[in-house]
């Protein structure tokens, strides 16, 4: 391939030359005309208008005159060469008919010498261009392409080897995970047990609590103490577990005034309810530990579950960038055979594939 591209650049510096050689010769010629043209649009301008012609025909014509000679002479005095004329050629297509109907009949031989020039100068453009498609061969940029292929293998093994390092941490935190999980499932168990007990060791003290207060909530109403207290355990028989001393007080107020089993309810209470309602405060102050160990725990399982997705989304991400090179190698590869195959039809030989 090294030889062939030697071969093809010696092909290319030799059309270069003949193209050059070319442009010389016929920006020559063009130079040649562009005087002529020249020359001819002054005498142009400066041949006078018959006087036989009607005055208001006359400013027509000179008007008219002026402008052909002003844009035309602007346009030719930016044209440099043969491959600058390629870019004002519409300019001077369109001048070469729209010159003015008046100015055509005063000074029809003129303007048909200049229109002449034009016509040849485009033709010779046109020969000119003709023969550097026939001289050029193509341009194969087979460096820039061997080039990206070599950055698109290099980004290709730098990402595989980015992807292999993400599948080996996920595997790892996977692992992670799971032995930590036996041990949080473990222990998570164990939690949620004692959470069932102490809900339900409390329930039933404050039930048994709940429904010695209800007991009392009928003599209570038929006294009518009209104390604060009272009005709160007829509303709600669990204010007495939630303000225990304030219900002891009231309680020992209203004992004499107890008869028969309402006594008794209230000695048990008397008895019962500060030792109860302080182990149901410790139960539920130990529940709140169970809570919170259990919450944190379960925030430690969607912190590692979390960091896993996104491992997870980056191995994605990953794989669709793989993809991407992959694609683009792929297309690289087939223009690069494509270009190879143009050389070999340019140096008319075969060339090996890289």
């Amino acid at each position: 391939m090294e030889r062939a591209l030697k071969e093809y650049e010696k092909k290319k510096k030799k059309a270069e030359e003949k193209r050059k050689n070319l442009e010389e010769k016929y920006t020559s010629k063009l130079l040649k005309k562009k005087h002529e043209i020249l020359k001819n649009l002054e005498k142009l301008e400066k041949k006078e208008i018959p006087k036989k012609i009607d005055e208001r025909i006359k400013q027509v014509v000179e008007r008219e005159r002026r402008s052909y000679v002003d844009t035309l002479r602007r346009i030719l005095e930016r044209i440099e060469n043969i491959e600058e004329l390629g870019r004002f050629l519409p300019e001077l297509s369109k001048l070469h008919i729209s010159h003015g109907k008046h100015l055509l009949l005063v000074f029809e031989k003129e303007v048909y010498a200049i229109n002449k020039l034009l016509k040849e100068v485009s033709e010779e453009y046109t020969e000119y261009i003709r023969k550097v498609a026939e001289i050029s061969i193509e341009p194969i940029e087979l460096d820039s392409i061997l080039s990206n292929i070599e950055n698109a293998k290099k980004q290709l093994e730098s990402e595989e080897e980015d992807l292999k390092l993400l599948k080996s941490e996920l595997e790892e935190k996977e692992r992670e995970l799971k032995s930590k999980m036996v041990k949080l499932e473990e222990e998570l168990e164990k939690i949620e047990s004692k959470i069932r007990n102490l809900n339900s060791s409390i329930a039933k003290d404050e039930i048994e609590i709940r429904s010695k207060i209800s007991k009392l909530q009928k003599p209570i109403k038929r006294m009518r103490t009209g104390e604060r207290t009272a009005n709160e355990i007829l509303k709600d028989s669990s204010y007495g577990i939630d303000h225990p001393e304030e219900f002891l007080s009231f309680l020992i107020k209203i004992r004499e005034r107890l008869e028969g089993k309402y006594k008794q309810t209230a000695d048990w209470i008397l008895e019962n309810l500060e030792p109860k309602s302080e182990e149901i405060k410790k139960r539920k102050r130990k529940l709140k530990e169970f809570e919170n160990r259990r919450a944190e725990i379960l925030r430690e399982k969607r912190k590692l579950e979390s960091e896993i997705e996104i491992i997870k989304k980056r191995i994605l991400e990953k794989e669709k960038r793989i993809k991407r090179l992959k694609d683009k190698l792929l297309e690289l590869e087939k223009e690069l055979d494509e270009s190879l195959s143009k050389l070999e039809k340019i140096l008319n030989t075969s060339i090996d594939r890289p």
